[in-house]
């Protein structure tokens, strides 16, 4: 379980889908962020131990951020931020019996 307080949930993040989207001037198909949703967030920073373990795999170069326990995250592959969209690569939920619980979700950039 995170040990954040209300505070730390000062930034804002969009959950969304992506779709293509024809450019009516010339007709190419550009795919845009679709937002369904907002939460608020807190960072979470890893160790440097933690940042050596993941090197060179999957989860290199990623971030994690906390959110309130919502069950409408768990079907969102993409998310946006300050206008970059990450895509979501592991979900973690809280599902203890608690009255406040939070999820994990790891971010990385796209391409």
């Amino acid at each position: 379980m995170a040990t954040t307080k209300p505070a730390d949930f000062n930034r804002k993040v969009d959950f969304g889908t992506v779709e293509s989207v024809q450019n009516p001037n010339n007709g190419s198909i550009k795919k845009s962020f679709v937002k369904q949703f907002s939460l608020w967030y807190s960072p979470k920073t890893r160790t440097l131990n933690q940042q050596y373990q993941i090197q060179g795999t999957a989860l290199d170069n990623t971030k994690v951020i906390v959110v309130r326990h919502n069950i409408a995250v768990e079907g969102i592959k993409v998310v946006q931020i300050d206008g970059v969209m990450y895509d979501i690569v592991q979900y973690s939920p809280d599902e203890s019996n608690t009255i406040i619980t939070y999820d994990f979700v790891t971010l990385k950039r796209r391409a």
